[in-house]
Order: structure tokens, then C-alpha cells, then sequence
């Protein structure tokens, strides 16, 4: 069976964190029987008018990756001429695929815009066209009319639609009521189970949290530090209990949240962007990993945190009560009083480690994953 994997979210030479979760899929295919082939449209910004620059390479999992780099000045422009970009793709597929690889399967990764130029591809060539589906936004997009007839007759058209959680499924239903239910099948994110491998917690005489996020500013924020930062703060008074938090990543909030650190009664310890190795590592070392959040489409640094055998207390929103229950931690609502109870009953709680880790792998592996997606394949 051959397979087209189709994405504009996809790590790059320029961008090498984007769309990571989209090549995680397309390394979890390869373990399969299918054949795939990954052919990724890229779009940035640069002073040219318009230049089109084409790399064909094997990536370290050995997987066929066609990138297609698009650079202008008019990035946002392009990026939203859905038109254009179905014609270039559709180019670029008829000259260096087609010839020696017709897949029987083309597979998008996220509806716009590869969701729309597969069904364009699928069409042409008369073949079977499913869209994995990522993106929690999708209800701006159809709000958009220009944007909206083509997203919806891609999503009509599919054979199958893979929501990667069931909060995302039951949001596509919502917003497209006329889909058959049947055609939505959740296929989970995969989480690399050899870098966030299960380690026997060390004891130690303070409890130790992590958390990992971007800490950026938006309008609407969907990460809410400050709601665990204050939290551990009134646990640390209330209990007498020593407490260290460490925290993950980078963004323009970082100086605030550094501010709002020095105020704090417990030390906390800002370690910035670091590599995937090095944040497993302080997750196998944490008691516990805190996440406060306003909307998690999937909840990959979550399951990363479970995969390593760490309880996760976190928020009550969105995908994240698919990911943890009392099992593996605890759920809060997005007030500091509902922390505070949630670490509380965390850190009373005898937690299995090993067992969380286990779980999760069954779960979220790349073999795990790499099944369910052939299975359907196999259904079509």
C-alpha cells in the first residue's frame, strides 16, 4: 500500500520544531507495511518576490521527504491562496512522484491548506483522500466564507477523518453536524517512548515540579503559569512542605513569569528551550508535572510527562481529561484555590509510576499508533 503524506505543518532546516507531531505520524506509518511518501509545502517569509526552491532527501527514519519552500515577501498572501498552492503541489506531484510512485491513499495533515489541496490531489487521480486533523481553530476558518465551501467539501469528501483526540472529534461534529460520526476516528499523537522513557524516582527531601509551554503573550492566553506558580506558593506556606519548581521553555513572557518567581516563597528555576533528551530528563525527575491551560487540542507535553512514569496535575479543560485521570494525577479547575487542593490530594495520593508509563506506552507509541492508522488504511 502506498501512501501520499500530505502536510504544511512539518519540521524544516528553517523551522525545526513545527509540525512535529505531523512527522511523528509519518515515522509511525513507516513501521507499518505501508510505503509513504512525505510531501511537505512550506511557506516564509523572505525579501524575494517569489521563489520556489524544491528538496528530495531520505530523513533519518529513512522516509522519501519532498519539501516544497515557498519564499516572498508576500508570505501571508501566498499562504492563503489556496488556488496557487493546489497547483504547484499538484505540479511538483505529477514530476517527481507520479511516475514511479502512485499511492493508492493520499493523507492530509490538517484542513487548511493541505486538507484542501489533498482533496484536490485525490480527485485528480481518482483515489481514497483522509485528513488527520490537529488544529482546534477550525471554527475560525469556516466562519471565513472564502475559506469555508472549500474546507467543507474537502472534510465532505474524505473517506475518513482522524481527529487526534476525542474533544477535537466531538468539536468537528459540532461545527459540521452533517458528517457521518462513523467517518471520525481518533488517532492519538505519538510520544517517542525511548526518549520519554520510564526512571525510578529518586527520593528527596522536597517535592520537585516541572512544567514545560511556550510563555508567550496573546490576547486570549491558553497557558496560565501563574495559576500553579501561586498555587505551590500557598501549598509551601500552608503545609511547611519544601517545594522546587522547575520550568521548560521559552517565550515573551518570560521576564514576567521571572518577576513573578522572585516574589514566591520556593525556589524557582527557569532552564529555557532545551532539547527533547534534556526535558525528559527533569520530567524522570520530577515528582510531579503541573500544566495549566486553557485548551489542549491533544496535550502532547501531558502524555510526554505520563510516558516517563510522572503524575500530572493539570486543568480541567478540553482533551485533558482523555489524558489524565485519578489513576495519574489530578485535574483542577483554573482557579489558584482548586490548585491548591489539587496538589494536595496529589501529593497524599500513592501513584504507580511505572504503571502510568506502561499505560501511555500501550497507548501513544509509535508502533501503537503506527496499527491503528494501517488498520483504517486496510478499512478502505
Amino acid at each position: 500500500m502506498k501512501v501520499l503524506f500530505l502536510s504544511s505543518w512539518y519540521p524544516s532546516a528553517e523551522n525545526p520544531a513545527f509540525g512535529v507531531f505531523v512527522k511523528e505520524h509519518a515515522k509511525a506509518i513507516h513501521t507499518t507495511s505501508a510505503e509513504i511518501v512525505v510531501l511537505a509545502v512550506l511557506v516564509f517569509r523572505s525579501g524575494d518576490l517569489l521563489k520556489i526552491h524544491v528538496k528530495d532527501y531520505k530523513d533519518e527514519s529513512g522516509i522519501r521527504t519532498i519539501e516544497i519552500i515557498i519564499r516572498s515577501r508576500f508570505r501571508d498572501i501566498i499562504h492563503h491562496l489556496v488556488w496557487f498552492q493546489k497547483q504547484i503541489v499538484y505540479h511538483y506531484f505529477r514530476k517527481l512522484i507520479l511516475k514511479n510512485f502512485q499511492p493508492d491513499i493520499i493523507h492530509s495533515n490538517v484542513i487548511f491548506p493541505a486538507g484542501i489541496t489533498g482533496d484536490f490531489i485525490a480527485r485528480k487521480i481518482n483515489k481514497p483522500h483522509i485528513i488527520t486533523e490537529h488544529w482546534s481553530k477550525i471554527g475560525d476558518l469556516l466562519r471565513k466564507p472564502v475559506f469555508s465551501a472549500s474546507a467543507r467539501k474537502a472534510y465532505t469528501k474524505a473517506r475518513a477523518i482522524l481527529p487526534v483526540s476525542e474533544f477535537l472529534r466531538n468539536h468537528l461534529l459540532d461545527l459540521l453536524p452533517d458528517l457521518p460520526p462513523t467517518k471520525l476516528r481518533v488517532v492519538p499523537n505519538i510520544i517517542d517512548s525511548e526518549t520519554f522513557a520510564y526512571v525510578e524516582k529518586e527520593v528527596s527531601d522536597e517535592l520537585r515540579f516541572c512544567a514545560l509551554a511556550t510563555w508567550a503573550t496573546k490576547r486570549k492566553p491558553d497557558k496560565l503559569p501563574e495559576l500553579f506558580i501561586e498555587a505551590l506558593n500557598n501549598f509551601h506556606l500552608k503545609t511547611g512542605k519544601k517545594v522546587r519548581l522547575t520550568m521548560l521553555g521559552g517565550g515573551d513572557r518570560l521576564d514576567e513569569l521571572k518577576a513573578l518567581a522572585s516574589k514566591q516563597s520556593y525556589p524557582i528555576e527557569f532552564a529555557g528551550s532545551i532539547p527533547k533528551p534534556d526535558i525528559a530528563l527533569q520530567m524522570q525527575k520530577a515528582d510531579f508535572f503541573v500544566h495549566a491551560s486553557t485548551i489542549e487540542t491533544f496535550g502532547v507535553v501531558v502524555a510526554e510527562a505520563l510516558m516517563t512514569g510522572t503524575p500530572v496535575i493539570c486543568s480541567r479543560v478540553a482533551a485533558l481529561p482523555e489524558l489524565v485521570n485519578q489513576s495519574n494525577g489530578v485535574l483542577c479547575e483554573n482557579f489558584v484555590e482548586s490548585w491548591v487542593d489539587g496538589i494536595e490530594k496529589a501529593v497524599i495520593t500513592t501513584f504507580d509510576n511505572q504503571k502510568i508509563a506502561q499505560t501511555v506506552r500501550d497507548k501513544f507509541s509509535y508502533r501503537a499508533v503506527g496499527r491503528k492508522i494501517e488498520d483504517i488504511y486496510k478499512d478502505l
